[in-house]
């Protein structure tokens, strides 16, 4: 990585050009955000060269944004992304069955299973109440 840049730019989110398109694009906010400070003040003079301006920015913040990173980012790309996640300070292993198992109180026993046989009511013996 290069570090013999005297600019400091970041790079720019497309989805905060939307936002600030949005509600202050008339006054040419987001093209101040981009750098564009030629049409910047035009649209802040014009209200968005009468809303037209505007409106059609609605199609060309994707490829203003990109022409801006690319121009200031070109030379260096660093992509962050975030550390492995860590489990029980191992890291992540999908599931993988052992061939020896062990166990705390041994090996559960395996039951056969007996067929359940249907309830079948029987006749309550009779005590008649001793008076």
């Amino acid at each position: 990585m290069s570090h013999h840049h005297h600019h400091h730019h970041c790079p720019k989110s497309t989805g905060l050009t939307y936002l600030l398109w949005f509600f202050f694009g008339v006054f040419g906010v987001h093209r101040f955000y981009l750098q564009r400070y030629v049409s910047g003040f035009i649209y802040l003079f014009t209200l968005g060269i009468f809303g037209i301006g505007w409106l059609v920015d609605l199609f060309l913040i994707p490829s203003m944004v990109r022409h801006f990173n690319n121009h200031y980012f070109s030379e260096e790309t660093v992509i962050v992304a975030p550390a492995p996640i860590i489990y029980q300070n191992q890291p992540y292993q999908p599931y993988q069955p052992q061939p020896q198992q062990y166990y705390a109180y041994g090996a559960p026993q395996v039951q056969q299973v007996q067929p359940v046989q249907p309830y079948q009511p029987q006749p309550a013996p009779y005590n008649p109440p001793a008076y």
